[in-house]
This record gives C-alpha cells, sequence and structure tokens, in this order.
C-alpha cells in the first residue's frame, strides 16, 4: 500500500485584531475546491453561512462545501492525530489560526514532531499586521508582534486604507526587513493563490507549449480594485544544476511571492523533483519517477504586477541549465 501524500498546512499569524479571522472567512467562503479543514481558536468569531453547516458538535463544524472547522482550544496534537485518522474524510489541506498573543513557531515545531513528519508539510506561514495600530505597540507586545514576523514566509499588511502612504512607509522602516514578502491589502482581500499553495505541483501538470512565459492575471475580489498580479513561467527539456537552481531561487526579486513546478535535476538522475517556494523559503524534493514520460523542468512564478522582468528571469534561470 502506497504511503498518502503529506497534507499542505498554512499557519495564520498575527496579533489581537489583525483581521486573522477575516481571511479566513474569505477562505470558507472561497471556491477553492479542496476538503479542507480550518483550525480555529474560537467558532464565534467566524462567519459560517447556517444553510452550509451539515453537521455541528462543540469542537467540529461540518459544512456543505467540504470544509471542516475545528477548535484547537483543546490540544493541538489531538486535533491534528484525529483529522489524520480519519481515512475517510481525510482533508486535503489544514489551515490553523495561531492565537493573537501566540508565537507560531512553537505550532510550527509541532508540526515538525516524528508522529507529524511524513503526514503534514508546512505550505505557508502567514503573519496579518494590522497596519492603523501595529506601530503603537510596545514592550511585551512589540517582542511578541516581531516574533510573529521573524517566522513569516509573507507578511499582510491589512487595513492600508486606514492609514497614509507616509505612516505606511514609516511602518515598514521600523518593523520590516528589506526583502521581506510583503502583500498590501484590505479587509483581508489576500488571492488564494498566495494564501494556499496548491496547484500544478501536486499532479502530472504541464504547461502548453503555447502558454505565454509571462501573463497578467486579475484575482478575484469584493472590490474593483481587486489586486493584480503577473505570473511568469519556465520550460526546458534540458537538466537544471542544483546548485544553481538553488542560488537563483535565492536571488529572486522580493515581489515575488510564490512559485511550484516539477524539475528534472541533474544529481537526481530518474527522478521528478517537486519545486516549492513561498516567500523567501524553497525546497526542492526527489518524489517518484517520470512514468515513462521524458523527463522536463517547468517552473510558474507569481509576483507583484510589474515586479517580473522576464528577459532578466529567463537569463537567470537559463544559466542553471545542465
Amino acid at each position: 500500500m502506497s504511503r498518502l501524500p503529506p497534507i499542505p498546512v498554512t499557519l495564520v499569524s498575527g496579533f489581537l485584531g489583525a483581521g486573522k479571522t477575516t481571511l479566513l472567512n474569505r477562505i470558507l467562503n472561497s471556491d477553492h475546491g479542496l476538503r479542507m479543514a480550518v483550525m480555529v481558536n474560537d467558532f464565534g468569531a467566524i462567519n459560517i453561512d447556517s444553510q452550509l453547516i451539515v453537521s455541528q458538535t462543540q469542537t467540529t463544524v461540518s459544512l456543505a462545501n467540504g470544509c471542516i472547522c475545528c477548535t484547537v482550544e483543546s490540544d493541538l496534537i489531538e486535533q491534528l492525530g484525529r483529522l489524520l485518522d480519519d481515512r475517510s474524510n481525510r482533508p486535503e489541506y489544514i489551515v490553523i489560526e495561531a492565537s493573537g498573543v501566540s508565537n507560531p513557531s512553537k505550532i510550527a515545531n509541532t508540526l515538525r514532531y516524528p508522529q507529524f513528519r511524513d503526514a503534514l508539510a508546512i505550505d505557508t506561514i502567514l503573519t496579518v499586521v494590522d497596519a492603523e495600530q501595529f506601530g503603537s505597540l510596545e514592550g511585551e507586545m512589540a517582542q511578541l508582534a516581531m516574533e510573529q514576523l521573524d517566522v513569516a514566509d509573507i507578511i499582510v499588511m491589512n487595513k492600508v486604507d486606514r492609514v497614509g502612504r507616509e505612516q505606511l512607509d514609516a511602518l515598514k522602516a521600523r518593523w520590516l526587513y528589506p526583502n521581506a514578502r510583503l502583500l498590501e491589502c484590505e479587509y483581508g482581500e489576500v488571492p488564494l493563490e498566495l494564501v494556499l499553495g496548491v496547484g500544478p505541483a501536486r499532479s502530472g501538470w504541464r504547461l502548453t507549449p503555447s502558454a505565454p512565459a509571462l501573463t497578467s492575471v486579475r484575482v478575484a475580489g469584493e472590490k474593483d480594485h481587486s489586486t493584480l498580479f503577473d505570473t511568469w513561467s519556465f520550460s526546458s527539456d534540458r537538466p537544471l544544476s542544483l546548485k544553481a537552481l538553488r542560488q537563483a531561487l535565492a536571488a529572486l526579486p522580493k515581489d515575488i511571492y510564490r512559485a511550484k513546478g516539477v524539475c528534472q535535476i541533474a544529481e537526481a538522475p530518474g527522478k521528478r523533483c517537486i519545486l516549492h517556494l513561498v516567500g523567501s523559503r524553497s525546497e526542492i524534493k526527489p518524489e517518484d519517477g517520470w512514468e515513462g514520460r521524458v523527463p522536463f523542468s517547468q517552473m510558474i512564478f507569481i509576483g507583484r504586477r510589474g515586479s517580473l522582468d522576464g528577459t532578466q528571469l529567463q537569463a537567470m534561470f537559463e544559466g542553471c541549465l545542465v
């Protein structure tokens, strides 16, 4: 019997009132097509349409769209164990909301425990920031907020409509690292493509030969000023150098938030390698063989509109070819 693939996990962190619950509501009410478990601290704040609720207990709500909501007031290890043991309704994705006054690295470390190491995989660590109130934190609260930023793959600067550009720039200069991956938004309107790292690399996906390398995509939202992102893709039938590829990924512009793909790596002959990048964290994992297909490399990148220089990126990744 083949081993089940690890379930990707997105961890949503952020100080009290930053907008984590608003973001979770967007996930729950989106057409993501996944059987998802959302672990929250309190059901009361989650705005679940009563017509979607199939069944409800003290610690679990099951929804008609396939989502399961669980409270994490009880032991996180116990709740995760229950989800993994339910083979008939095993989730395809897990989202965990960290407490507003907790360090998310503790949850991340729990996901790396031996009993979860092969069953769960950290996909994204998001930290949501209240642009209006964040700069006023002091003392221990400021220290905790910095710890939440330290572990983030992507920082979501929420409520930017409540502050001026000058105040926002001052906040970034005071709190953020120069190369931090940052998304500005209102009302938690973050593209799910950047929150949930699902898509092509999970299947036998391959771009069509005629697909353009650089395209603009509009991410649906509630407002007319929905954010625009660019995607850029790279394809080759030649193997890539692992060392050169890692160097190229580390050198990507900070406005590139995600990348996914399958790679033919020279140092892993016969293996189909999966590439996953979120923020500045990347991993390249060998999986099964190519199952009779001709090996290839194909990657897709998502970044802020206008930030992807296709010519520069093409040269960068062509330089990785063996």
